[in-house]
């Protein structure tokens, strides 16, 4: 099974965008709007230290053996009054536990860097408009008009795919037919109006509206687990812009309607 979506715009724009008309052209990226990358971790190379230590001392106990190692600092190396203990009998232990706390937070933090380094660099195959120009042999590698470069050269897979576009000012409308290419991407390059090739067991990359599946009646399932927890499928079927998607006979070419 295999079903063709088209990358939406995340929740992370202002009040005014959303308010404000906007058409996406199906195959041509916005690339004024935010990525597609996904950050977990909590901290940098430079961030690190204050944010750790400032979270290891929000604990109670952690202030209060610093703030009782300090005044036996003050009693055993001035004069004000007198310590008979070192003060690193109580500064040595607590070194050593937010030492600990530190090396384990930084370890978890690196995890969660090198998952979410997996997970934008995650290979996506998205459609775009064929040019034959750009068609220059295998070591040709095509960037787009972001300069994002295609991580292969020009595929094989090509089909045309029929347009009608409707202009949302005076309702006139438009039809073409365009040769649409497929180019493997990584998931943190995908923009809003990316027409998005999903396969059968593949994970969805970016919030998504279905166009077009090559299952009956544009259907597709999906699974939300990684999301709510549950593992029955869940139906979705296309928008109602489209017809079913046929990579059987080039002749018929699907038809995609925009507003």
């Amino acid at each position: 099974e295999r079903s063709t979506a088209m990358a939406g715009e995340g929740s992370n724009h202002d009040t005014a965008r959303e308010n404000k008309s906007r058409v996406l052209i199906m195959g041509k990226s916005e690339n004024d709007l935010a990525d597609n990358a996904v950050y977990t971790s909590k901290y940098t190379l430079f961030s690190f230290l204050p944010i750790a230590l400032r979270e290891q001392f929000r604990r109670v106990a952690n202030v209060y053996f610093l703030v009782m190692g300090g005044i036996m600092a003050i009693g055993y190396y001035t004069d004000a009054f007198d310590s008979a203990i070192t003060p690193w009998t109580t500064l040595g232990p607590l070194a050593f536990v937010v030492s600990v706390s530190l090396l384990q937070e930084g370890f978890a933090d690196l995890a969660r860097h090198n998952a979410d380094r997996v997970t934008n660099t995650y290979p996506v195959m998205v459609l775009r408009r064929y040019d034959p120009t750009e068609d220059r042999g295998s070591e040709v590698i095509r960037n787009d008009e972001s300069g994002r470069a295609s991580l292969n050269p020009l595929n094989d897979t090509m089909f045309r795919v029929t347009i009608t576009t409707t202009n949302p000012d005076d309702g006139t409308t438009t039809t073409e037919t365009v040769t649409l290419c497929t180019h493997t991407i990584q998931r943190m390059d995908i923009r809003a109006g990316d027409i998005v090739l999903c396969r059968n067991r593949d994970m969805i990359p970016v919030d998504l509206v279905l166009l077009a599946s090559s299952a009956e009646s544009g259907s597709a399932y999906i699974e939300t687990s990684s999301i709510d927890g549950e593992t029955n499928l869940k139906l979705r079927l296309c928008s109602g812009w489209t017809t079913t998607t046929s990579s059987d006979d080039d002749t018929e070419a699907p038809t995609f309607h925009g507003g």
